[in-house]
């Protein structure tokens, strides 16, 4: 084995990577099942070879890394894609867990690309030269290196900072200044989860690649001076490119813009190709300042406009910038359509570009105007059609909602009257909110209908609810063809009627549990001098205003229950006891004979028609 060891030593001492690798596998074969076993020395020796073919393997990929990086620093303008491959090839040489490379500014120095890193907080950091490792790497004095940084007393600690380095979980770090003609641009560092000691050869890895990312940022400087020596030079070549770009921007915009109007005006569309070519979050408001589209909702756009600079946009016809925000109306003759809000505060070249927009935004508009208004006249045509029923049903039988009434696919009819609300908008948001259901919204008389499937009920009398004490509703059951839609809004239209002779405000009935109370509410709205039913039961009203008490309450539910005294005080939540009492009072009101069938049948009709304006109301 003598002889291995001094054939072994000889290859070495050559450090040909052929030479080595075909000493290793002759001293391998020399040891086979039957062979001799290696000596002491020979091992040593064998490891010691393989340790140097290795550290060759690795000088061959540095060498190669370097190469290859030069190449890029001197032929790539994109000195962010280079600095990205410094730290990428930088981890991968280093076996590192991170990467990255951190730039000076005059007081502080940040992480520029990095690879490796997992959390936002610690790909942003920030740090004051001079603090931290990366902040005492950025002073160009010397290379830096801890093996467990949080317990590293030697360092210039900074709370916040600790707090980013332990949630990216970072123990060990090695920071080597970048430098270049004795000017310092930062650092490039690797880092890892676990402690550990870098060695000398990784060190002189990280110090190599440092000085090329140090180039690659010179490089670009010199670039940027070359290229503003060449505009200066090149002047009106550059205004007539400027100008050139400027058309094609202006194409871009112009494509833009009619792709939104082409697909049917819809300004989402319009406000994210804005978007992308302005480079600015921006809103769309109507003539009333509310909001109707915003490409960032939290940026508020609307919110705190500056009137007098709105009112100079609205009265030039021209944009305005106020602040740091850029505004400019749309109109149609001396009507306000709505105002386009930029986030920005764009620089006169870009302002005519605004104003294109404005004018396609009223364009859009007044597109979108007359989309509903041909939609009024056709839900209104339906409704019409539909409530007289007949012949005139043929009318509409090609509208897409009406072949929706079949057989399982029930619809009911609502009839609404509106109280201290434009009827328009409010129409109008009933008609959006259910617009996905197929519902007919329209103006019918003295009253709104709307004929809305039956599974979109719920919505729809979400939107009523948000109305309040605006509306009344009077609702059908649901019906499933179209013949018995006239009955249908006639139901619906006695319950309404039935609400309004009670003179309550924000309800609901349904029109198929009201009965003969409907035909009553009906023939008192026709002929107000009528007498009202309700006049038998006034006693007890009056009674319970002037003492807080629930006679009226309570003989209603007398008279629901079938003048049963426990079904009552369940209705009630009382003792039956308290219920005789009750109605021991109410016959000293009404007079011992209230309880006779005549009498009795007239008390529990006014009570039927008082309860639709309480919350028994169809009980």
């Amino acid at each position: 084995m003598g002889a291995m060891e001094s054939l072994l030593r000889a290859v070495m001492a050559e450090e040909d990577p052929a030479r080595l690798e075909g000493a290793i596998a002759a001293a391998r074969e020399g040891v086979g099942a039957d062979g001799p076993a290696l000596d002491e020395a020979d091992a040593r020796t064998l490891r010691a070879l393989q340790q140097r073919l290795a550290q060759g393997a690795r000088r061959e990929e540095l060498l190669r890394t370097v190469s290859s990086i030069a190449v890029d620093v001197t032929t790539r303008r994109d000195v962010v894609g280079v600095l990205h491959e410094i730290v990428r090839r930088t981890r991968l040489l280093t076996g590192a867990d991170m990467a990255y490379i951190a730039l000076n500014t005059a007081d502080t120095t940040f992480i520029r690309e990095s690879d490796g890193v997992r959390t936002e907080e610690y790909r942003t950091l920030r740090m004051p030269i001079g603090y931290g490792v990366l902040g005492r790497a950025a002073t160009g004095r010397a290379i830096v290196t801890t093996a467990d940084y949080l317990e590293d007393a030697a360092l210039s600690h900074i709370g916040e900072i600790d707090d980013i380095v332990r949630g990216e979980g970072v123990r060990s770090i090695l920071a080597v200044p970048m430098t270049l003609r004795e000017q310092v641009h930062g650092a490039l560092l690797i880092a890892d989860r676990t402690s550990r000691e870098y060695p000398p050869e990784t060190v002189d890895i990280v110090d190599t690649l440092s000085r090329h990312a140090s180039v690659a940022l010179d490089n670009a400087r010199r670039f940027e001076e070359v290229t503003g020596a060449l505009a200066s030079l090149s002047a009106q070549q550059d205004e007539d490119e400027e100008r050139m770009v400027e058309l094609h921007e202006i194409l871009d915009l112009d494509a833009g813009l009619l792709e939104a109007l082409l697909d049917g005006g819809d300004l989402e569309v319009l406000a994210r190709r804005v978007h992308e070519l302005l480079g600015a979050d921006l809103a769309l408001l109507d003539a009333g300042g509310v909001p109707m589209v915003e490409t960032d909702p939290g940026a508020r756009l609307a919110v705190g406009l500056d009137g007098e600079a709105l009112r100079a946009a609205r009265g030039t016809g021209r944009p305005a910038v106020s602040g740091g925000t850029t505004l400019a109306c749309a109109s149609s003759g001396r009507e306000h359509l709505g105002t386009l809000v930029v986030g920005r505060a764009l620089a006169p070249r870009l302002l005519p570009r605004v104003q294109r927009v404005a004018v396609f935004f009223g364009i859009l508009l007044l597109l979108g105007r007359a989309q509903q208004d041909d939609r009024r006249r056709r839900d209104r045509a339906v409704i019409d059609a539909l409530v007289r029923g007949g012949r005139e049903v043929d009318t509409v039988r090609g509208d897409a909602r009406v072949r929706a009434v079949r057989p399982g696919a029930g619809v009911r009819m609502v009839a609404i009257d509106v109280f201290d609300l434009d009827v328009g908008p409010l129409a109008d948001r009933l008609r959006a909110g259910t617009a996905h259901d197929g519902a007919v919204v329209a103006l019918h008389g003295d009253h709104l209908c709307v004929l809305v499937p039956d599974a979109a009920a719920d919505a729809l009398s979400a939107l009523l609810d948000v109305a309040g004490s605006g509306v009344n509703a009077g609702w059908s059951s649901p019906v499933e063809d179209l013949e018995r839609i006239p009955a249908a809004h006639r139901s619906a239209e006695l319950a309404l009627r039935s609400l309004a002779v009670l003179g309550v405000r924000g309800r609901s009935a349904d029109g198929e549990r009201i009965g003969m109370v409907g035909l009553m509410a009906e023939a008192i709205h026709r002929d107000p001098t009528l007498p009202s039913p309700l006049l038998v039961i006034r006693p007890l009203e009056d009674y319970d205003r002037e003492h807080g008490t629930e006679l009226t309450r309570s003989a209603w539910a007398f008279a629901e229950s079938g003048r049963h005294v426990p079904r009552t005080a369940q209705m009630l939540h009382v003792h039956p006891n308290t219920v005789r009492q009750r109605l021991e009072r109410i016959a000293g009101l009404l007079g011992e004979d209230w309880r006779a069938p005549a009498r009795f049948l007239d008390l529990h009709f006014a009570l039927r028609m008082w309860s639709l304006g309480r919350e028994e109301a169809g009980g």
